[in-house]
């Protein structure tokens, strides 16, 4: 920091002329130099986002019902357990959806639901042996399978 300030000084003020040009660098120079000497002081964390207590931000605040959905999909027995929550497109046709916090792909199973094809907005699948169609959430809300 003492380097800075004895560039500044040297090489800086020879081209200002001004007595208040001076006095303006000083003072950015000493509040700089303050900022730097109490940041030192403050604690770190470990990172600067603390999530407990904190609402989730990939949760909708509006247009989502609240029902008691079983937390996984082994339980699942109607269409109305299952939560469509997102779908990824991947490379080579190999596309993901979030189903109830659970991340499945193209003929996974889980008890009586069976996943059959999840293209770019919409999941189908099959609880026991009927089948459904989940589609992403618009802006009007969640559409339930047909």
């Amino acid at each position: 920091m003492m380097w800075s300030c004895w560039y500044v000084h040297t090489y800086c003020f020879r081209k200002i002329n001004s007595a208040m040009n001076r006095r303006i660098v000083y003072i950015i120079i000493v509040a700089a130099s303050v900022a730097a000497a109490l940041s030192c002081l403050l604690p770190r964390s470990a990172s600067g986002y603390e999530p407990k207590g904190k609402r989730d931000p990939f949760v909708p605040l509006l247009g989502q019902e609240k029902r008691n959905r079983p937390a996984g999909l082994e339980g699942v027995a109607a269409v109305e357990d299952v939560l469509l929550e997102g779908i990824a497109i991947g490379p080579l046709g190999k596309n993901i959806a979030i189903l109830n916090g659970q991340m499945v792909k193209e003929a996974d199973q889980f008890g009586l639901l069976r996943v059959k094809k999840i293209s770019k907005k919409t999941v189908e699948l099959s609880i026991d042996g009927k089948d459904h169609t989940l589609s992403l959430q618009d802006e009007e809300g969640i559409k339930i399978g047909k």
